[in-house]
């Protein structure tokens, strides 16, 4: 995309994963606490605003070159 960001990223702050069925545990979820979970997951709401800025910077950088590329075909007339 244009924002090099995914729309779930972008929406939810956090990259998909995609479940496997495995016949072990992996060691991830031998190791997981909800505690340290939940508070990790509230850093990353409040890193979606600035995570969201920088796409938003992007896109509009983005706009502007496609905006000055297509200003350089034009010629002006007044009639």
């Amino acid at each position: 995309s244009t924002t090099q960001e995914t729309p779930y990223r972008l929406t939810y702050g956090v990259d998909a994963m995609i479940p496997i069925e495995v016949g072990e545990a992996s060691h991830q979820r031998h190791t997981f606490d909800s505690e340290q979970n939940a508070q990790e997951m509230a850093v990353n709401l409040n890193l979606i605003d600035k995570l969201k800025e920088e796409a938003q910077i992007h896109e509009e950088a983005c706009k502007l070159r496609a905006f000055r590329r297509y200003n350089t075909r034009v010629r002006p007339r007044s009639f």
